[in-house]
């Protein structure tokens, strides 16, 4: 059974009314709803601070290390608060399942609470050591000039070069229409 965060009136599965607090689902009698509801300005703000100095507060360490980051904002120095945990930022730009099996990076969102400034920060410390200690890729030498490039591709050097030196391809040779024994349906 829940209690109520702001009163601590013990709550049936009927009374109870959930609120949004911190991308968190909090528990409150109707009465607090309603009191909640109806407060704006500074008098709201104080029912927040008395939620999270709540001792039924569901969640209350994450909340309060959401809110306590310590992080202070670039333009206005106000302490930012982290919205999103483990936020996956693709390698191509985009989301859903066009990044299914691409590369990713995972970040934690922060925002400012007074200039709405969102910044992005590592969610692990260690993820961008583990990202950038990888091995590097296996190269080969082009015999031509001696750069070094992926066996997956030709040498880019060499390639350069010939575009360079205006090569061009052979054409295809022009089928002539007088070769041609049957002629197509269109043409009369």
């Amino acid at each position: 059974m829940a209690n109520c965060v702001l009163c601590g009136q013990k709550l049936g599965m009927f009374d109870k009314v959930k609120i949004d607090f911190h991308n968190t689902k909090q528990s409150v009698c109707s009465d607090c709803a309603n009191r909640l509801d109806n407060t704006v300005g500074p008098d709201r703000a104080e029912l927040f601070r008395q939620i999270l100095d709540s001792p039924y507060l569901e969640n209350g360490e994450d909340i309060r290390a959401d809110i306590n980051t310590g992080k202070p904002c670039p333009a206005c120095g106000a302490i930012l608060h982290r919205k999103l945990r483990n936020f996956s930022i693709g390698s191509d730009g985009y989301g859903g399942l066009s990044s299914l099996g691409l590369p990713s990076y995972e970040v934690d969102l922060y925002a400012c609470p007074q200039c709405g400034k969102v910044e992005l920060y590592t969610a692990a410390p260690g993820a961008w050591a583990a990202l950038t200690d990888q091995p590097e890729a296996e190269q080969v030498t082009c015999p031509d000039c001696g750069t070094r490039h992926s066996p997956l591709i030709g040498c880019p050097s060499c390639a350069v070069r010939q575009a360079g030196l205006g090569r061009t391809f052979p054409q295809e040779e022009k089928q002539s229409t007088s070769k041609r024994s049957k002629k197509v349906p269109w043409e009369k």
